[in-house]
């Protein structure tokens, strides 16, 4: 199980915790930081307008595909120019908790969106996972499928990179599902025993 971060200073924060108790990041000061919250919607956000029609299509598929297979789970992706003075990961967390990716019935652990953000000017992507993926998702699996994309992005194949990180975290998701399976169904298998004693 991975723990939830401060997506600043990576410490360690609860489900529950408001700001980081080391930084002092909350979703205020990301606001002050950050400026006006851009009009972000479920899905793509190409504010650049990197993808063209058919690349966009083929992302919107994968996505469509990642919310069939998983229908609790939904996956966005944000494409924008990004203030360098700030991580990606803060940006994320700025822009997944003020966007409209989330119902707002389903926050705290029943929080199962995930979004993808991609800054081409500045060659920089990253992900971030409602609370109720943190403990399913591990960071270092999450940072594996970023890293296998990043020669796309440095490639400008755009939809390319976009396309590996969803397919990634689809694998990811399926192997989790395996994992829980076989560990549900040893353990029927051993509560179906009698004790003895």
């Amino acid at each position: 199980m991975s723990a939830m971060q401060c997506p600043y200073c990576n410490t360690q924060l609860t489900e529950t915790s408001e700001e980081c108790s080391y930084c002092n990041l909350s979703l205020r000061s990301a606001n002050a930081l950050l400026g006006p919250v851009p009009h972000l919607t479920p899905g793509i956000n190409d504010e650049l307008s990197t993808l063209d029609k058919r690349a966009r299509s083929k992302v919107s598929k994968a996505l469509t595909t990642i919310s069939r297979r998983f229908p609790q789970v939904s996956m966005h992706v944000v494409i924008r120019e990004l203030d360098p003075d700030y991580s990606i990961s803060t940006h994320l967390f700025w822009l997944f908790n003020q966007g409209l990716f989330c119902p707002s019935e389903d926050k705290g652990g029943k929080n199962h969106s995930i979004l993808l953000g991609v800054d081409p000017i500045q060659g920089r992507i990253g992900i971030i996972v409602g609370y109720g993926l943190e403990p399913f998702l591990a960071q270092k699996s999450l940072d594996y499928v970023l890293k296998k994309a990043q020669p796309l992005l440095s490639n400008a194949d755009y939809s390319g990179a976009i396309l590996t990180i969803i397919d990634g975290v689809y694998d990811l998701m399926q192997k989790i599902c395996e994992e829980l399976k076989d560990i549900l169904d040893r353990s029927e298998i051993e509560s179906s025993h009698p004790n003895e004693y």
